[in-house]
């Protein structure tokens, strides 16, 4: 960059810019004078005095270390990035929306290129895939924006279409994209009043390529500002030069800071090859059967390092969120530890509960069962009317049709006016309100307003009115229900990141970090965990809208010789680095290395035998794990060690019980234990825990002959439902054979041509059989019919499918049964009443129900069975 533009930009604003090995080399030369300035100056400057760091956890870091130090805070801020932009853009009309409101235009957007090319094949099914989920391309949206690319000049023309429409939605609705706002706060940043006395950026590496705006127009809003950099690593050299020689184009060159030679690093030899002494300091391997175990070995480790002398900090770092975090944390609270838990896990809010969750279904699937989930985890719904009878009368009506459209179900039941529970059944169906197929999204919240107040959610109402307002008003085009829904839910998401109470001490000793957090910090000792294949470093993830190679095209195009001359490598004005994916594991290497050099005292690293998902095989440690591991024996790690070093870590933990978990008493769970073993002794006979009874009892027990044919396949569920009346809840998925059961059963039932039931008429001949059942066949099809259109549903050809294969077994069996002349009368549909029949043995048996059809040889007057030779059809 040319002079005289770098003493335009800090003519009023004095940046320093310094380079160093952070973060203890910086400490006594750079931040110590800075702090000590700025505690002086705080009260009487008129501007504020600011730190920005990339995480709050470097925030805490530096306030711990200015006390430990007795160096003031007073009048000094802590700011991260999202924070600073806040800060900075004040009350400017500029509107930054939010990302469910991005999604939501993206997805209204694709939706909208897919209809209009419909002709087009692939251009429309490229857009409906980015309707279903547009994160992945705005991702990528957003760091081609902030680098200072755009789409329309390399990407794919189903992405420029679907883009193009997307941007001309987000100036309808007065947005600005967060990249825009930065750039167009630090072209006028020099000229305008200054927003602080004294500014520090501290922390930021090549992994904050696109917050380099911000943080520049953040330094020009200073009128003093300094900017501490780290060395570049070998892990990602090509990166941090840009990003170190963009720095020193825009302002000035980097000051060195001397590396402190009092500064130990006994494991850096570890992940830098180039260090050929090699210290008498050896980490510690840990592998834990499974994700407990390991959550075990890394608290009797993170214990075993605060009784040392020399423990001053203690960090143990997770790639992510997730069960090990959360059982380390657990058990540092139920032992009394005070620690702080930044990995944190996601709590539900006020709003996740079932029966929202439910309704969201129920809204995407006009379906019986997610029906039934909603009301019953929504009573209300249900006006008194009990659950078990909704659900058996709706199931009853599901096996009868064959359809669970619920707009079917509300008009069948409407209809039934003779019964008066299924008239309260249609009352509550008639109750229940959807939202329309396609709407705009003033007119979606309006239909969602009407259903939260009658479903007493106004809470919920609220919360979403209050975000609502811009996009609402602005956006008139109509999308979706589908889309509607996936931004209704991520509006009212409540989940938030919980830590236990004891686990939110930002100043003691242990701290559960992220290793992106832990990479600016210095530890006495570390603890790297969860350190198995695909965990961390995670797997690289091409986009498949910008592939690495096409990025790095585009880094090429924007790197440039800087003003220092030959060596020095500087990005073009308005442009930053893109980072590929393979530059994100690069990073993440980076920050492994410099977490692991770090470490003054002790190191541990920790990994799982067997992955919790396939326990089945041994799941392999990641190359970092590996590679410390060969470093430090120079042996490589087979999985014959593995399990060795797995069977060193058991004994370890059982012979050093350093955390006893304090056993609660629990009745309930004690019996559980009593049942689960006195059902695998093989010296005792059946007992209650076998479904077997102590004693007979005194009721009589009749089965279904249905459910005869499941007592030996499945005897427990039948017990179970006999004895104790619960009943599995599940719905059975294949209604299919029972529908077709049902039906040609129906339809059998009028050979007879008789409606008064139990009395015998003569044997039709075949023409009359096959009619009858023709008849009612058509007339149950036909009744169908009109119930679909009186609910406005077309009849789905998979039913009359169904319908016509039922109708063919039925006249199959009409066939069959017209040969059975010796018969010559017949009854169809015999009510039984409860009694019990003499069987050839002397015993008895119980029999009630219906009988499907009776052949006799003659018709009695007096009793029609008695005397009588039957042939009983069932």
């Amino acid at each position: 960059m040319p002079q005289s533009r770098r003493e335009t930009e800090t003519n009023s604003s004095r940046v320093s810019v310094h380079i160093g090995p952070w973060f203890t080399s910086a400490w006594d030369d750079i931040l110590v004078p800075w702090f000590n300035a700025v505690a002086l100056n705080a009260q009487n400057a008129a501007e504020a005095a600011v730190v920005v760091t990339p995480f709050p956890t470097g925030a805490a870091f530096l306030r711990s270390k200015l006390l430990e130090h007795g160096i003031p805070l007073l009048g000094v801020k802590f700011l991260t990035p999202p924070l600073l932009r806040e800060f900075l853009l004040g009350n400017t009309a500029a509107t930054v929306p939010l990302r469910e409101h991005l999604r939501l235009l993206l997805a209204v957007a694709a939706e909208r290129i897919a209809a209009q090319h419909a002709e087009d094949v692939d251009l429309s099914a490229i857009a409906k895939s980015i309707a279903r989920s547009p994160d992945n391309l705005l991702r990528v949206f957003d760091q081609v924006s902030a680098a200072g690319w755009s789409f329309e000049q390399f990407g794919p023309q189903a992405v420029k279409e679907v883009l193009k429409e997307f941007l001309k939605l987000v100036r309808k609705c007065d947005f600005r994209l967060v990249h825009e706002v930065d750039r167009a706060f630090l072209e006028g940043a020099a000229d305008r009043p200054k927003c602080f006395s004294a500014l520090l950026l501290a922390g930021f590496t090549a992994a904050h390529w696109p917050l380099l705006p911000l943080l520049h127009a953040a330094a020009l809003s200073a009128r003093d500002a300094k900017v501490v950099l780290d060395y570049p690593r070998e892990q990602t050299r090509a990166t941090d030069e840009s990003w170190i020689g963009t720095w020193e184009e825009i302002f000035e060159s980097s000051k060195p800071v001397a590396e402190d030679s009092q500064r130990k690093r006994p494991f850096a030899h570890l992940v830098r090859a180039e260090i050929g002494t090699k210290t008498a300091a050896h980490p510690y391997f840990l592998v834990g059967l499974n994700t407990t175990e390991q959550a075990q070995a890394i608290c009797a480790t993170a214990l075993k390092f605060l009784s040392e002398k020399s423990c001053t900090r203690v960090g143990i770092l997770f790639s992510r969120t997730g069960a090990l975090p959360r059982l380390v944390s657990e058990s540092f609270a139920r032992s009394g530890i005070a620690h702080y838990d930044g990995v944190g896990h996601l709590a539900p809010g006020e709003f996740e509960e079932p029966a929202w969750n439910n309704w969201i279904h129920l809204q995407e699937n006009h379906q019986l069962e997610p029906l039934l989930r909603f009301l019953q985890t929504h009573p209300a719904s249900l006006n008194g009317m009990s659950i078990h009878i909704v659900r058996d009368k709706l199931h009853s009506i599901h096996r009868e049709i064959l359809l669970d459209d619920i707009g079917v179900l509300r008009e069948y039941c409407a209809r039934k006016t003779d019964s008066p529970k299924l008239e309260q059944i249609g009352k509550i169906l008639q109750a229940i309100k959807f939202l329309p197929t396609r709407a705009t999204l003033a007119e979606f919240l309006a239909d969602t307003e009407k259903i939260f107040t009658a479903l007493k959610w106004e809470n919920r109402w609220s919360a979403l009115n209050q975000f609502t307002q811009t996009p609402g008003a602005a956006l008139g085009v109509e999308f979706s229900r589908a889309i509607y829904l996936r931004w209704l839910k991520e509006m009212l998401d409540s989940f938030t990141i919980s830590r236990a109470a004891k686990a939110n001490h930002i100043y003691s000793r242990v701290h559960l970090l992220t290793y992106a957090e832990a990479e600016a910090q210095e530890w006495s000792h570390l603890i790297l965990a969860g350190l198995n294949q695909g965990e961390w470093p995670q797997g690289d993830h091409e986009s498949g809208f910008l592939p690495d190679n096409q990025i790095a095209e585009l880094n090429k195009k924007a790197t440039r010789r800087g003003g220092q001359g030959e060596g020095h490598v500087a990005l073009a004005k308005e442009k930053t680095f893109l980072l590929s994916s393979q530059n994100e594991r690069q990073i993440a290497l980076r920050q492994f290395a410099a977490t692991v050099e770090s470490a003054e005292h002790g190191l541990a690293l920790t990994a799982s035998l067997l992955q919790e998902s396939a326990p089945e095989r041994i799941w392999n440690p990641s190359e970092l794990f590996s590679q410390i591991y060969f470093a430090t024996h120079r042996t490589p790690l087979s999985q014959e060690m593995l399990s060795s070093l797995r069977e060193k870590t058991s004994a370890w933990l059982g012979g050093h019980p350093l955390l006893e978990p304090s056993a609660i008493p629990n009745s309930e769970v004690e019996q559980t234990r009593v049942a689960y073993a006195a059902r695998r002794r093989a010296d005792v006979p059946f007992g209650e825990y076998e479904f077997a009874l102590r004693a007979p009892i005194s009721r009589e027990i009749t089965l279904r002959a249905t459910e005869w044919d499941k007592v030996v396949k499945s005897p427990a569920l039948i017990w179970i439902k006999t004895y104790l009346g619960l009943e599995n809840e599940e719905p059975d998925l294949n209604q299919w054979s029972s529908a077709t059961g049902t039906w040609v059963h129906d339809w059998l039932a009028q050979i007879a041509g008789d409606e008064n039931g139990n009395s015998f008429v003569d044997f039709p001949n075949a023409g009359e059989i096959r009619d009858r059942i023709a008849r009612a066949a058509r007339e149950f099809k036909e009744s169908v019919v009109d119930l679909c259109a009186a609910a406005k549903r077309p009849l789905p050809d998979w039913w009359h499918s169904g319908w016509g294969n039922a109708f063919a077994l039925a006249d199959f069996l009409a066939r069959k049964l017209s040969e059975a002349q010796s018969w010559p009368k017949l009854s169809a549909e015999w009510k039984l009443d409860s009694q019990e029949l003499t069987l050839s043995n002397g015993k008895t048996l119980r029999v009630r129900g219906r009988i499907d059809l009776i052949l006799a040889q003659k018709r009695s007057t007096d009793s029609p069975l008695a005397g009588n030779t039957v042939w009983i059809v069932e």
